[in-house]
């Protein structure tokens, strides 16, 4: 059939509320199909995480809502830190990891409150790395 001569003007389409359509860019697709980890990518695409450049920001609090298996997790946050220059064969630094590199805001003052007043007081002590004297 054709219909060469009818007026579409006056036709009325249905209003629906259809969400933001952000399509999950071809990188992410590709990076996720390479870590086997395919399944995850509607999850992440409807928390925003739609292209890579934003998923490089998620944080393992966010990975754990989405319900990502810790061993995904792990490959993810082993990606991300490689995708950052960070060596694939160094240990993971969960600060390097999640918020660009750079050290979450809570623990570096907490740190740096246990040094100063360490400081303070004279007395030269060694602080681990979990902050117990």
């Amino acid at each position: 059939m054709n219909f060469p001569d009818m007026d579409l003007s006056n036709f009325d389409l249905p209003n629906m509320d259809l969400p933001d359509m952000n399509p999950p860019d071809r990188k992410l697709q590709l990076i996720l199909n390479r870590l086997q980890m395919l399944c995850y990518l509607n999850r992440l695409t409807d928390a925003g995480f739609y292209n890579w450049e934003v998923v490089k920001d998620i944080t393992e609090k966010d990975m754990q809502k989405l319900g990502m298996k810790l061993g995904h997790v792990r490959k993810l946050q082993r990606k991300i830190a490689t995708s950052r220059g960070w060596p694939q064969s160094a240990p993971l630094n969960g600060t390097y990891i999640c918020c660009g590199g750079q050290k979450q805001q809570e623990h570096a003052e907490s740190k740096q409150e246990i040094v100063t007043q360490l400081t303070v007081s004279g007395t030269q002590y060694f602080v681990d790395a979990n902050g117990i004297g």
